[in-house]
């Protein structure tokens, strides 16, 4: 969703001129996201808990609610354009996201937007990510 332009099935080597001129948010942090969003899809399936945005793709539920972003390669073409693009979708998992009932990544918000949404649904799971700036604000040390 960051890079590709182009050619989103790897149908044919990926090469430069397939990848979006100008990367946005945060996406040094993907890696680790991806393996922690990875291991709790266990739990993601086992209690039908709302998806990021790229699981809600892979696993069809985003096309249901969106059918202009089938699961073909037009719709992944056009699923990878509106991500943090203007008229598109946030790089986070925005209320936009199926299941989702906070956009999360405000520096700080993140533990009392968990505490918030576990009270407010007592029977939720949430899971919270810190990163290391995020760790520095005065919001998370209150929290």
């Amino acid at each position: 969703m960051l890079y590709i332009r182009e050619n989103p099935l790897l149908k044919e080597p990926l090469n430069v001129e397939y990848l979006k001129a100008r990367l946005l948010g945060y996406w040094g942090s993907d890696a680790g996201q991806s393996f922690t969003w990875t291991y709790m899809n266990r739990l993601i399936k086992k209690y039908s808990a709302p998806r990021i945005i790229s699981q809600s793709y892979l696993e069809g539920v985003y096309s249901e609610i969106y059918p202009d972003k089938a699961e073909d390669t037009d719709g992944i073409k056009k699923f990878f354009k509106q991500f943090s693009f203007p008229g598109g979708i946030g790089s986070h998992a925005t209320p936009e996201t199926p299941g989702s009932i906070y956009e999360g990544s405000k520096l700080g918000y993140s533990i009392s937007h968990a505490f918030r949404s576990v009270f407010d649904n007592p029977d939720l799971i949430t899971l919270t990510m810190v990163g290391d700036s995020e760790s520095e604000t005065g919001p998370l040390a209150t929290s």
